[in-house]
């Protein structure tokens, strides 16, 4: 009888650890590779929990020298954040302002469309997550508009 249910357990506790490395639930490390029209974030690691429809987002990353984080990645430098995949708009507080965002989700593919007023000014913005077939690596391209001005990065990412 065990030799016969053994292959059975071996079985299921690889098909749990490989759903556990699979999705975008995880650590991820920004990694070489990534490029943008403004400073690329140093040190950015994020840290992706699936809560029902939401994901959290806990983000950690070393402060603009200047202490000026680019607005092309406002959301992104910032230590919590939530998005909401079930189709509802997602309200986060960033500082002194309100982000507002819609995620979906597409199979290995999660956008997130987000808006926000700051200093007065309209500014846009989307990210798309794109993981690799490899479930090891994940690319973000992040794109930003305000006053006229679009913006845009390519970021590389590696689980740990």
């Amino acid at each position: 009888m065990l030799q016969k249910l053994l292959p059975c357990l071996v079985l299921s506790a690889l098909i749990v650890a490989a759903r556990d490395r699979s999705g975008f639930e995880g650590k991820w490390v920004l990694d070489g590779g990534s490029t943008g029209d403004q400073p690329v974030p140093v040190h950015l690691v994020q840290s992706i929990k699936q809560n029902g429809s939401n994901y959290d987002i806990q983000s950690t990353f070393a402060e603009p020298s200047d202490g000026v984080v680019p607005l092309l990645y406002v959301g992104i430098m910032t230590t919590n954040l939530t998005l909401s995949t079930d189709g509802s708009e997602q309200q986060n507080q960033i500082g002194p302002f309100q982000h507002a965002s819609k995620t979906t989700m597409d199979g290995v593919t999660m956008t997130t469309e987000w808006r926000a007023v700051i200093k007065g000014d309209d500014v846009t913005g989307k990210w798309v997550r794109t993981l690799d077939g490899d479930g090891k690596h994940m690319t973000m391209t992040v794109q930003e508009s305000s006053k006229g001005q679009d913006h845009q990065a390519t970021l590389k990412f590696r689980r740990k």
